[in-house]
């Protein structure tokens, strides 16, 4: 008997777990294909690089770093490039820095030194934001939800994610597409129109994530559900892009593997002719461009193979729902 009631205490918890597994990706987004510009601000000044001024090297003196965070300049939030400079002209005997390091907020005083051109300077380059262009993977109409990129935002300097105070995408003109080819990846040459139709909020290892700001794309197709890891295999597919012929197209695909990797869980190869014929594989400004098998949402294409440019990396969408879930938990 009282085997029979472990038995029974064992199914039931099974069974519980698998309905809950199966509920998990409920949720049915449409997806998009949709190239975009993305403008991202960064939270405070990132310091990318140094210079001398006058001999001096004042970042080496006050030990202010590549990756350091200027959040504060004498109590002002530091926004901008500009606003760094203008204070810092003002205070010529020094300035109060908060810089952001890894773990730790630590504050640094720092006397500037004045340049050939009469100028007061760090001699610190910093940025403040940055913009590309990327792929729109998927967006929910109900809660405004959007996904992009299918891989996190870099700084092209210092190769360490940025941390994002804000950002926007925008509608974008597609003017040329250069083509990949061994050893060179192609890319999506556009421009932005202006028009901002999203906020970006989270910057993650696999993608970027926000909500869209008006409702154009509220019957942009069909809404598909999210496919679960173990629903996702090797074989046919398809890839949505808009970027090529002037409307959203479907363009075959084939899913070659799947791995454990967060952002690199699919090897996938493009297997379409006309895509081949237009873009040589993939390139840059398609991440994000959503993969579709056997009617679910299973991921989005992330990275190319330099030297095998039909192939390259695709992030699963079950991750990517995932991370926008628990952000707003």
């Amino acid at each position: 008997m009282n085997r029979i009631f472990r038995k029974t205490i064992l199914f039931l918890t099974l069974s519980f777990i698998c309905c809950f597994e199966a509920s998990a990706y409920a949720t049915r987004v449409i997806p998009m294909g949709k190239t975009v510009g993305v403008k991202i601000y960064t939270d405070g000044l990132l310091v990318i690089g140094s210079s001398e001024i006058n001999g001096e090297n004042i970042a080496k003196k006050y030990d202010i770093r590549v990756n350091d965070r200027i959040t504060e300049i004498n109590g002002e939030i530091a926004d901008t490039s500009e606003k760094l400079s203008e204070i810092v002209n003002k205070n010529p005997d020094g300035v109060n820095l908060k810089i952001a390091r890894d773990n730790q907020n630590l504050e640094i005083n720092a006397v500037p030194a004045l340049s050939e051109d009469n100028v007061y300077r760090l001699g610190l380059w910093v940025r403040d934001s940055t913009a590309g262009i990327g792929t729109v993977t998927y967006y929910d109409p109900a809660t405004k939800n959007f996904a992009a990129l299918g891989h996190c935002i870099n700084d092209v300097d210092t190769g360490n994610i940025l941390s994002v105070k804000s950002g926007n995408i925008l509608n974008c003109n597609i003017l040329s597409v250069t083509k990949s080819k061994k050893g060179s990846p192609g890319e999506i040459n556009g421009a932005f129109d202006g028009d901002n139709i999203g906020n970006v909020t989270i910057n993650s290892q696999i993608g970027i994530f926000g909500k869209m700001t008006c409702d154009e794309f509220d019957n942009a197709g069909e809404a598909l559900p999210i496919a679960a890891r173990e629903q996702v295999h090797e074989g046919e597919a398809y890839i949505l892009s808009d970027a090529f012929e002037k409307e959203n197209n479907k363009y075959s695909i084939e899913i070659k593997k799947i791995t454990n990797a967060a952002d690199k869980s699919l090897v996938v190869e493009i297997t379409d002719s006309r895509l081949k014929e237009m873009s040589g594989g993939i390139i840059q400004g398609m991440s994000g461009s959503p993969i579709i098998q056997d009617g679910m949402l299973v991921g989005a294409v992330t990275h190319v193979f330099v030297n095998h440019p039909t192939k390259g990396y695709g992030a699963l969408a079950e991750n990517m729902i995932d991370i926008q879930t628990k952000a707003e938990m």
